[in-house]
């Protein structure tokens, strides 16, 4: 049976669940928090807005209490990136390692689940406490997809005004602003023909892309980007075509991102982006004249918010931190967070970490002293 946060963790680490594949996660959170006496557990449809689909929706668990004060909201994403499925946690010392060679830990994010099932534990032995909402959401891996389409109306009334996320690397350390990003498609269409008999019909879809890319790493629109109109950051991510080295590549399909806390400027990025791959469509021609085509399509978006350092939500976590000797700091974050969503739908949401080390990485581990420290700023958030 497991009874502390730590068990909680170990226990969660070694289940799979990359993003849209949370359910045996969720069944098992829900036996868990069934364990500690917490009843009033449901599950949102946010799978089913989802452009990947999905098993299952965002967890989430009222904890009313006997209690006064604002309702508040602890949160936490299931889903791990695909590398850390087939994990195999282990205590060392300080710190929880990965017995399983080529794969990364999953403490992004059951940390923050094993941190939300801590404080579950907590109010259910002490019931005189505020009005409290944990959410488990799913699908933040692949844009915050479950954040997005949580059903605000089941979080119970009244609604939410503190919003704490865990997720990330510093107990210490309170994201009040996240930039801001948006994801995006691009298709190419190529011309198949025979690479031996007659390669000069085809155009290749890999070529396209090539000179493209080529051209917006020399100009400055991929990775970190600096111009005089703004200040961003470009990837791309997923790139998956070809059909046999027989065949002249006839297709390309990418994902790709922009991000800027200024939302006009990811929108030139974008436009950059989409110069480049028009362009080099146009120039590769086959012996017919006849060029591929690109087309263009949105992908999941999120939008940056700042929480200034004078605003309740971040002033109640400031003093619990303090008063537990901690010396926390407010950053600014330009990962993507499920707080991004949160805030959007009107719930004010700081992000705390839990002891995340090295994440979506072979090298991945959970700092234990760091994740300790999380578990009793949650408890004291929990109970202020």
């Amino acid at each position: 049976m497991a009874d502390t946060p730590l068990d909680d963790l170990l226990e969660l680490l070694a289940i799979p669940g990359p993003p849209g594949q949370e359910r045996a996660v969720a069944e098992r959170l829900v036996t868990l928090l069934r364990r500690h006496g917490v009843a009033d557990v449901t599950f949102d449809q946010a799978q089913q807005q989802s452009e990947y689909g999905g098993t299952v929706g965002n967890l989430i668990v009222r904890l009313d209490g006997h209690g006064r004060g604002p309702r508040r909201m602890f949160s936490a994403h299931m889903d791990t990136v695909p590398l850390c499925v087939g994990a195999k946690p282990r205590v060392d010392d300080d710190r929880i390692v990965n017995d399983a060679p080529d794969c990364a830990l999953g403490g992004d994010n059951r940390t923050g689940c094993a941190i939300l099932l801590h404080v579950a534990r907590t109010l259910a032995r002490q019931p005189d406490h505020a009005p409290t909402t944990l959410v488990f959401f799913v699908q933040e891996e692949v844009g915050l997809v479950g954040a997005r389409g949580l059903d605000v109306a089941a979080l119970g009334d009244p609604r939410p005004t503190l919003g704490y996320n865990f997720d990330g690397e510093g107990a210490d350390e309170f994201v009040t602003a996240v930039i801001g990003t948006r994801r995006f498609t691009i298709d190419i269409d190529g011309i198949p023909a025979h690479s031996g008999l007659n390669p000069e019909d085809g155009v290749s879809a890999a070529l396209i892309a090539s000179d493209a890319l080529s051209q917006l790493s020399r100009d400055g629109w991929h990775g970190a980007i600096q111009r005089d109109g703004g200040v961003g950051k470009a990837n791309l991510g997923i790139l998956r075509g070809g059909q046999g080295s027989n065949v002249v590549m006839p297709q390309i399909h990418i994902l790709a991102e922009a991000r800027s806390y200024d939302r006009a400027f990811r929108q030139t990025i974008i436009r950059a982006w989409q110069t480049a791959f028009e362009d080099a469509a146009r120039a590769r021609t086959n012996r017919q004249g006849r060029t591929g085509n690109v087309r263009f399509g949105p992908g999941p978006t999120y939008e940056s918010f700042r929480i200034e350092e004078h605003e309740p939500v971040v002033q109640q976590a400031l003093a619990c931190a303090a008063a537990l000797g901690m010396k926390p700091r407010c950053v600014d974050n330009d990962g993507g967070m499920d707080a991004s969503w949160t805030v959007a739908h009107g719930i004010p949401t700081i992000t705390i970490g839990g002891g995340q080390r090295y994440v979506h990485t072979a090298a991945e581990v959970v700092d234990l002293p760091t994740f300790h420290r999380a578990c009793r700023l949650a408890e004291a958030l929990a109970l202020s």
